[in-house]
């Protein structure tokens, strides 16, 4: 039997937020003096989850000027997660579970060009993200029919 597999859409991204966070904290010496201090922590967030969190800076500023090499680093390495795995919605931003699975008819390619799907290719999206338009090619409402996911037989003995 052919096992289903979930697709990436074309626009999957491994973050669908980042937040710029200020956290203080209490310093205490007995040379210098105790004082409040503050250090930045950039925040990496895929389907409203915290996928993991760094130090960035104890300033604002160079931590917002560090952010395009600290993120193109953060999607090098283990920390992203791309829509198609549990149960969630494929649309980039959404955070909501699945309600409806679609089998894809075709791959397109973004020159335009159709070509068979190898094996059986699903995406899943929500009850309000189900409704997938006619603009795209490859994720449209014509390039998708309904699924019914069918338990597969265990090889267990």
């Amino acid at each position: 039997m052919n096992k289903p597999r979930r697709d990436l859409r074309p626009d999957a991204q491994g973050f669908d937020e980042v937040r710029l966070v200020t956290v203080p904290r209490w310093k205490d010496s007995y040379l210098s003096g105790s004082e409040w201090r503050i250090s930045i922590k950039a925040q990496y967030f895929r389907k409203g989850r915290m996928l993991f969190e760094e130090s960035i800076s104890h300033k604002m500023d160079d931590a917002a000027s560090f952010m395009g090499w600290k993120y193109t680093c953060a999607c090098e390495g283990t920390h992203q997660y791309y829509a198609g795995e549990e149960n969630w919605c494929d649309q980039e931003g959404c955070a909501e579970q699945a309600t409806v699975t679609y089998r894809k008819k075709f791959d397109w390619c973004q020159s335009g060009h159709k070509t068979e799907t190898i094996g059986i290719v699903i995406r899943k999206f929500c009850d309000k993200h189900k409704t997938r338009g006619d603009c795209g090619l490859d994720d449209s409402d014509s390039n998708y029919e309904l699924f019914e996911d069918v338990p597969q037989p265990s090889t267990e003995l």
